[in-house]
C-alpha cells in the first residue's frame, strides 16, 4: 500500500534509482538530484539542508516539505509542500509538486500520491494548493483535474532546461 513518508535513508537506493530513470529519459518538466551525486554518503551530506528547507533557513528556496511516496519496500515518487507562496512560486513550482518514477507509470501512483500529499496539506491548514503543470504534460493536467484542480490559466515562462515553454496553473481547494 503506498503511502508518503519522511525522507528515509533506507529507501537511498529505490531514490537513486527513481532519479536515474529521469536522466535517462531527458525528462525535463521535473529533474530531481542528478544520480551521479547520490553516494553511500548522500542522505547524511544532505540532512542538514533539508532541515534548513523545512524551516525557510535558506536564502532563495521557498520553505518546503519533502515526502517519499513508497509501496511496501519500493521507492515509487515524491510529494513536496511547499506552504508559504509567493510570486516566484506563482509562476514558477507551485506549492505542491509530485512526480512518480517512470518505470511506476500509467499504474495510478500518481492520483494516490496527489491524493495523501493534499491531505497533508490540510494538516498544515491550507485553504488551497497551487499546481503548475507543464502544457504537454496531460497525464499530470488530468490527475490534477481529477484531484479536484481547477485551470486558472496558462503561462508562459522560461527555464534553463525548458526553454520557452507554457505551463498550466490550477488551485485545488482543500
Amino acid at each position: 500500500m503506498l503511502e508518503l513518508i519522511p525522507r528515509n535513508p533506507s529507501y537511498m537506493k529505490g531514490y537513486k534509482e527513481y532519479c536515474q530513470e529521469f536522466w535517462d529519459n531527458n525528462i525535463t518538466w521535473f529533474k530531481p538530484t542528478n544520480p551521479i551525486n547520490i553516494d553511500a554518503n548522500w542522505f547524511e551530506r544532505t540532512a542538514d539542508w533539508y532541515s534548513k528547507k523545512e524551516k525557510g533557513l535558506i536564502q532563495g528556496c521557498a520553505k518546503s516539505f519533502h515526502y517519499w511516496a513508497v509501496d511496501d519496500d519500493k521507492f515509487i515518487g515524491e510529494f513536496q509542500l511547499r506552504p508559504e507562496l509567493d510570486d516566484e512560486l506563482m509562476m514558477g513550482i507551485g506549492s505542491v509538486g509530485y512526480s512518480v518514477r517512470v518505470s511506476e507509470w500509467g499504474k495510478g501512483y500518481g492520483k494516490e500520491i496527489l491524493k495523501q500529499g493534499l491531505e497533508i496539506a490540510k494538516e498544515f491548514h491550507l485553504e488551497r494548493v497551487l499546481l503548475t503543470i507543464n502544457d504537454d504534460n496531460v497525464v499530470s493536467s488530468h490527475i490534477c483535474e481529477m484531484c479536484g484542480g481547477r485551470l486558472m490559466d496558462k503561462v508562459t515562462v522560461e527555464t534553463e532546461d525548458e526553454g520557452v515553454h507554457v505551463k498550466r496553473r490550477y488551485w485545488i481547494y482543500l
